[in-house]
């Protein structure tokens, strides 16, 4: 899950704090030369704080710990960790079906992925582009204020009735289909239309086991294809 920057600087502001009351216990409590008299704690130096920091850092895995000093150096998050506006279950409370879940892959930031997910026993192609059309309906809701910079949007149509373990994924992923997101946010275009006209994709996704890490693993082949043709950033001109 993707926390929001400010969370993440909450996160290692008291982790920071954590370390340094520690550290105080460890050499023999607080005495009343540590504590002024109000129990404020002292201010840290830069050079204990950047030792505070290198501290938290060396206990991190080496993605969290590149993001964590990213962070400390003011630089922006990644397109991945933008707050998109997704609702998630709970263990007793599974996410909702045919509900957008958002996401971006950094490798791809041009490209909001759309994921729609439907519970269809008996699935049937015909539903497609209501399905479709309630995909970018609901992109165009919230409007492009509430997504990172994006030129596309890829949609996949994924059936949670046919997915049983990890051998099922691919099969699950029905179908999708690559918009402008000009022409999703843009009232003025019909959204049915904008169905009508995609080339659809019948095999858009790929879990593939080869890859490092579970984000790669989880691979959105559409998207891959579509931007081996375009620029890869920024898509075509």
């Amino acid at each position: 899950m993707n926390l929001p920057t400010s969370l993440l600087k909450w996160m290692a502001l008291m982790v920071v704090c954590l370390v340094f009351f520690v550290g105080c216990a460890s050499n023999g409590g607080f005495t009343d030369s540590v504590l002024p008299a109000t129990n404020t704690p002292p201010q840290m130096n830069s050079n204990e704080l950047a030792q505070a920091n290198a501290q938290i850092a060396s206990a991190m895995s080496e993605p969290a710990r590149k993001r964590f000093e990213s962070m400390l150096r003011g630089e922006p998050p990644p397109p991945s960790e933008f707050p998109f506006p997704n609702i998630y279950g709970e263990p007793l409370h599974p996410s909702p079906k045919y509900v957008n879940f958002y996401a971006v892959d950094d490798r791809y930031p041009a490209y909001l992925q759309c994921e729609y997910d439907v519970e269809e026993k008996n699935y049937s192609q015909s539903n497609e582009p209501k399905w479709f059309k309630a995909a970018l309906k609901q992109v165009r809701h919230y409007g492009p204020t509430r997504f990172p910079p994006i030129k596309w949007v890829a949609v996949i149509i994924n059936n949670d009735a046919e997915w049983t373990d990890v051998s099922t994924i691919d099969q699950a992923h029905k179908v999708g289909a690559i918009f402008k997101a000009s022409e999703v946010f843009d009232s003025s275009h019909d959204l049915s239309q904008l169905v009508a006209h995609a080339e659809t994709d019948r095999h858009p996704f790929k879990y593939d086991t080869t890859q490092p890490t579970p984000g790669q693993q989880q691979r959105w082949v559409i998207v891959e294809r579509h931007a081996a043709t375009n620029n890869p950033t920024t898509g075509p001109k």
